[in-house]
């Protein structure tokens, strides 16, 4: 594949108004998936989705994490943050427009 296919696939995963907020979010601090359902107004299984798909395409990274919330203290949550790619992504996309 092509460096400009990648980048035109990259770039229409990126794009998509909901993976592009939670890219947005995520930006800003490492959050779990209820947070960033609530942050949106969305529903938990649709962030859940676009975030499975953000992770594919190695944009976002998540970690198990103990919770330390007091609601849920001492369970499992998984915490998403984006990766580096997000700013090659978009760096390349500046540079060919």
């Amino acid at each position: 594949m092509k460096i400009e296919d990648r980048l035109v696939d990259d770039a229409h995963i990126l794009l998509h108004p909901i993976r592009y907020r939670i890219v947005e979010l995520l930006a800003e601090k490492p959050m779990h998936i209820n947070e960033i359902s609530k942050a949106m107004g969305e529903e938990r299984r649709l962030v859940s989705y676009h975030l499975l798909t953000l992770e594919q395409y190695g944009f976002v990274s998540s970690k198990y994490e103990i919770s330390e919330h007091p609601k849920s203290r001492g369970k499992a949550i998984r915490k998403y943050w984006v990766n580096g790619k997000v700013e090659d992504v978009i760096s390349e996309l500046k540079k060919k427009l």
